[in-house]
């Protein structure tokens, strides 16, 4: 089974327009799921992030939904709902099998999802994926933000990773040189780019 775990260096990066392209690609090997364990907020006028990623080409399913558009451990405490990672693995083994996978997490790595501090990084731990993803707004700032979190992530998952550089605005050809130069340099993975359209996307890796 392929299975991707997308997370992010911070929320609003673009992580669910990565994840719906990843879905899209392996929806060509095979039945396809966009998996979003937690998502706080949705409802509130913005379709939910693994129906948004699924599309057409994937089943999408949202294992704890929180109304709260604030962070998950204090959107699940305002919902007096039980959030931890036991709780996540026990409704995320209960999804039926696929041959492809895409996991999305909840704003970045290092956010917890449980009160005993537990985050993203021990998600991936348990889950053992493919390959995991950080999504990095492609930005000056870029090559701090990944790898902080890709120093971050290999503290507790030991697995593939690489970055997705994603650009909410176009940046300059001196910065966009400057990211994927600096990664290069950090011996960070890059695993794919996109920018807005669809057809922007490159993949620097066979998500299968």
């Amino acid at each position: 089974m392929a299975l991707i775990f997308v997370t992010g260096s911070d929320t609003g990066v673009g992580k669910t327009h990565v994840a719906g392209l990843l879905a899209r690609r392996l929806s060509r090997d095979g039945f396809t799921q966009v998996i979003k364990p937690v998502e706080s907020g949705a409802g509130t006028g913005r379709p939910a992030d693994a129906k948004k990623a699924a599309g057409k080409w994937a089943e999408a399913h949202t294992l704890l939904t929180l109304p709260a558009p604030i962070a998950p451990l204090a959107a699940a405490k305002k919902a007096r709902k039980t959030l931890d990672l036991p709780t996540l693995l026990k409704l995320y083994k209960s999804v039926p099998h696929a041959p492809c996978r895409v996991v999305e997490g909840a704003g970045g790595v290092a956010v917890p999802i449980d009160p005993k501090g537990k985050d993203w990084a021990d998600f991936a731990a348990a889950i053992k994926p493919t390959v995991a993803i950080v999504v990095v707004e492609d930005r000056l700032g870029a090559i701090n933000q990944a790898r902080l979190a890709i120093s971050y992530l290999r503290r507790r998952y030991d697995g593939p990773i690489g970055v997705w550089l994603n650009a909410i605005k176009k940046p300059s050809k001196e910065v966009a040189a400057a990211n994927r130069a600096g990664l290069a340099e950090s011996w960070i993975p890059l695993l794919g780019e996109s920018g807005k359209g669809e057809k922007s996307a490159r993949f620097h890796f066979l998500p299968r």
